[in-house]
């Protein structure tokens, strides 16, 4: 009976130390001792394509960091209506709320891997370790940066500004968390695209098929997209 708490600890322990996306995560400034403490309080779930997460208005319970995979974040409207806030990738850290209720909900976009936090337990741990508050300070900010983004997306620009600049900020991301950022990755439906962009489906397809034409993209798979010159489709936005 003694030896399967062990073997979980060690299990729990190798998760965290080949955890691919530690060194863009908010754990990442702690080391190996203070890891293996961390990762006791945590644990893995996985999700399938459009499987919810939570749901607006759900009871704050936990918090979670993306290991693998894509979120969706939206928020349901009074008629009914869902407004997609943005689009999350792995080493985002999400499950904002207020008075104890999440701020939105969360809908994997494809397989989704994330590390799960208890709320209390988190905090607590969080409450004695402020070097590790800060980082996770500075990676929730993101999700402002996601909601700022849209704001100026849906301000006064354009469509082929809104898709431009949707374009590059997913290149930027990617380039953030250290991967290649070109190509880049369309995981989620041109319908949900155009729904956080403010556009009819229709626009979205066709203003895709103008920066093809204009060589400012190419198409490599409806989920793959290269950009020959980020430079100029940068420009399309001023």
């Amino acid at each position: 009976m003694s030896s399967a708490p062990i073997l979980n600890q060690e299990t729990i322990k190798t998760r965290c130390t080949i955890c691919k996306i530690r060194s863009y995560s908010f754990c990442r400034c702690l080391d190996e001792e203070r890891l293996e403490k961390f990762s006791k309080i945590s644990s893995e779930k996985n999700y399938t394509n459009k499987e919810n997460i939570f749901i607006q208005n759900d009871p704050a319970k936990h918090l979670f960091n993306i290991t693998e995979g894509n979120v969706k974040i939206y928020q349901l409207l009074d008629d009914g209506r869902i407004q997609i806030i943005g689009f999350l990738y792995p080493g985002d850290f999400f499950g904002s709320y207020k008075n104890n209720k999440y701020n939105y909900s969360a809908e994997a976009i494809g397989d989704l891997k994330t590390c799960v936090f208890d709320q209390k337990i988190l905090e607590q741990y969080l409450d004695e370790n402020p070097v590790l508050a800060k980082e996770l300070l500075n990676q929730t900010s993101f999700e402002l940066t996601v909601a700022q983004d849209r704001i100026t997306v849906l301000g006064k620009l354009s469509a082929i500004e809104r898709i431009s600049t949707f374009l590059t900020n997913i290149s930027e991301q990617r380039k953030r968390i250290g991967w290649q950022n070109n190509p880049i990755s369309l995981p989620m439906t041109r319908q949900d695209i155009a729904d956080y962009l403010g556009l009819t489906i229709e626009t979205v397809s066709r203003e895709f098929s103008n920066l093809k034409s204009s060589n400012l993209i190419k198409v490599i798979s409806s989920k793959q997209i290269y950009l020959p010159n980020i430079d100029a489709l940068k420009d399309q936005t001023k």
